[in-house]
């Protein structure tokens, strides 16, 4: 098997154009479902965030991969998407999934958020059975890779996302008086939750906070015992009060539209982390208010972001040490499926030569299961001396040369070995 990703990312992709290829819950199961239909993908983690949105497949045939997955976004999203979409197969598909998994490729530099959404991508997936042991590795080796380089580096040793840096701003814009400021969240969800525990960490005292359910409510209390919950279907009267707004739901509709905003009395900072957006893009018309979305944020400069350039440089050199492990991992796996493939061909031999004797002789059952026992090792020892040569390949070119050779041989119905036999 091989890796093979598509996508899109905030680096060349505009915000309106990322909307359109986002993915929800239900539309992500419908894509990884589709998608496993493809005789060519034999396994998918579609990663959608609010700065990306990626497929992951593994594949034996990557150019044909990287070709149905482009379709698929054109027929399925938007044909919008075709000159921002990406394609990074083998090693090149490796590097790019660790440096997402570690902060590399996020926006801000170092981010800490994308490693939770990262295992959750795979956990949905396997979930509804769409990986399984290739991606299931390939994820797996870049999560505990990640988890062990910020723990050395210490790179998000200041919790960074973009939920930190919208609060951060706000501290900045108002720096003499920011804890008295009232802010609502709209969303209380994961960044919204962030939002609330880094308003905690910085002093604000005035945070407010709806959602269309108020499903974990209790424990948004827990984490700043000054929120106050608004019912969803009044944020549009609390608005007046408001000098800041924070919006990240993950609803597919907007949830804040213009027409519908009351008169503002005093100024008004909208900050949408959501993707798609939910705040109507005429909300920054209004007098008064100030919108600001996920973009934005790119010229936000982290104190930290100097030293963790730095350190990312070390991280980037790392990831390519341990790609080389991961390539020597996939290379001997293919020795394993051969082995494998190997000892279930002389497996089903075995049984079909057993099956046929017994019915051609008249035999006791003691000595069927003499014949069958005998039969067995025999067929066993033939496949010994292959199978040693096998697990002594060591470079990925006799590996693939071996494994050509070992389809082209095997490729047949097993019972045809058999031929004159019968």
């Amino acid at each position: 098997m091989k890796l093979v990703v598509v996508g899109i990312n905030h680096k060349d992709t505009p915000l309106e154009i990322r909307e359109k290829g986002s993915f929800i819950h239900r539309t992500l199961n419908e894509g990884i479902r589709t998608l496993l239909n493809e005789n060519d993908i034999a396994e998918v983690i579609i990663l959608s965030t609010c700065n990306r949105s990626e497929i992951y497949v593994a594949t034996r045939n990557v150019d044909a991969a990287g070709e149905i997955l482009k379709g698929f976004y054109l027929s399925e999203k938007s044909d919008q998407l075709e000159p921002y979409l990406f394609v990074k197969k083998e090693r090149a598909a490796m590097v790019h999934l660790y440096e997402v998994v570690t902060g590399l490729d996020s926006m801000i530099l170092g981010e800490d958020q994308i490693l939770g959404q990262v295992k959750d991508a795979l956990e949905k997936s396997q979930a509804i059975k769409g990986c399984g042991k290739y991606l299931t590795k390939m994820f797996r080796e870049a999560i505990t890779f990640s988890k062990k380089v910020k723990t050395v580096y210490k790179i998000s040793e200041t919790p960074l996302s973009l939920s930190s840096t919208a609060i951060k701003h706000i501290k900045r814009q108002y720096p003499e008086d920011y804890g008295d400021k009232k802010i609502l969240i709209i969303g209380s969800g994961k960044m919204g939750e962030l939002a609330l525990r880094y308003m905690k960490a910085e002093g604000f005292q005035n945070p407010y906070m709806t959602n269309r359910t108020f499903h974990n409510m209790d424990k948004c209390e827990a984490i700043h015992e000054n929120v106050k919950m608004i019912h969803y279907e009044n944020r549009y009267q609390v608005i007046p009060e408001m000098d800041v707004i924070i919006s990240a739901t993950a609803s597919p509709h907007v949830i804040l539209k213009a027409a519908e905003m009351p008169q503002l009395d005093k100024p008004l900072i909208v900050i949408d982390l959501a993707l798609p957006r939910d705040v109507d893009e005429a909300v920054g018309n209004i007098p008064g208010a100030e919108l600001l979305t996920i973009d934005d944020f790119k010229e936000i400069i982290d104190e930290t972001m100097v030293y963790r350039m730095k350190v990312a440089e070390k991280i980037a050199a790392e990831i390519q040490e341990e790609i080389d492990g991961l390539i020597l991992w996939v290379t001997h796996a293919k020795v394993d499926n051969m082995v494998q493939d190997l000892n279930e061909t002389s497996r089903k031999l075995a049984e079909e030569t057993i099956e046929n004797l017994c019915g051609r002789l008249s035999l006791t059952e003691k000595e069927e299961t003499y014949l069958a026992k005998i039969v067995r090792s025999k067929f066993r020892e033939m496949v010994m001396p292959p199978i040693k040569q096998l697990k002594s390949l060591n470079t990925e070119e006799e590996i693939i040369r071996m494994e050509k050779t070992v389809a082209y041989l095997f490729s047949g119905r097993p019972e045809a070995a058999l031929g004159d036999q019968k």
